[in-house]
């Protein structure tokens, strides 16, 4: 039988002053800019984020005016979502699921290039980027993830594909609408933590961004991941964690 697959793709980097992203750290990072490819046993496939928008090519001023004065990207088109599906034989028009960690301009900008997937988002966050004083701020840009598809707006925790082998995990604070995805594979759980923890450094010193939605919130998601690390064996692979996705097998072979 086909083993679940998980297979980690390069969307482009962000960098940034550190503190832009964590509260009284120093100096710059680099972000990788991840998309995570399911393969579902059934042949059914998901993707967890979408990456960079084609704009951000010519630069975040591009498209983001106002992420540029923090943000600088490479981004080349070889790192679209679609090109990098393509580059481990899967057509982009035929992904059915796209389940969003949340609504920011680097989990969604590729939205638009899987064209005929269903889109799972939690009900809060799908409201919060609609709201009009976050999309003058660009924290988020309709254009970006509301562009036709089927939309699946869930409440909580979510199984994608009815038999507890990939569980949407609800972990609000960095928006309203956060959300995590386990993946059981056979070499044991995994937890794609999305922004609800950028870095290892992050959560070992429970480290919080100079924004978001709701601290408090945030740092009980955070706990709540921890737990499930400590506790029950998951492995976390983290939002934004430059050291561990240099590790990563980025082969179409993937993590099973």
């Amino acid at each position: 039988m086909t083993q679940l697959r998980l297979v980690p793709l390069e969307c482009g980097w962000l960098s940034t002053a550190a503190s832009t992203v964590v509260a009284g750290l120093n100096g710059n990072v680099d972000l990788p800019i991840p998309s995570w490819l399911v393969v579902h046993p059934s042949g059914q496939t998901l993707l967890f984020d979408t990456g960079l928008h084609t704009d951000l090519v010519d630069g975040v001023a591009a498209r983001y005016p106002l992420m540029a004065r923090q943000f600088e990207s490479r981004f080349s088109t070889s790192d679209v979502v679609s090109a990098r599906l393509e580059n481990v034989d899967v057509d982009p028009s035929s992904v059915d699921k796209i389940v969003f960690s949340h609504l920011h301009f680097d989990h969604c900008g590729g939205t638009a290039l899987v064209p005929n997937a269903q889109i799972i988002v939690q009900r809060s966050e799908w409201q919060s980027g609609h709201h009009s004083k976050l999309i003058e701020y660009e924290v988020y840009k309709p254009d970006d993830f509301d562009l036709g598809h089927d939309v699946l707006q869930i409440e909580g925790q979510h199984d994608v594909f009815g038999d507890g082998s990939v569980l949407c995990l609800p972990t609000p604070g960095h928006t309203a609408g956060h959300q995590s995805l386990r993946v059981n594979l056979a070499s044991g759980p995994v937890i794609l933590t999305g922004d609800c923890v950028y870095w290892k450094e992050v959560l070992e010193k429970m480290l919080l961004p100079p924004f978001g939605f709701d601290h408090e919130m945030q740092l009980r998601s955070m706990g709540y991941l921890k737990a499930l690390r400590d506790e029950q064996g998951c492995k976390l692979l983290f939002g934004h964690d430059e050291a561990q996705w240099a590790d990563l097998d980025r082969s179409s072979k993937g993590l099973t």
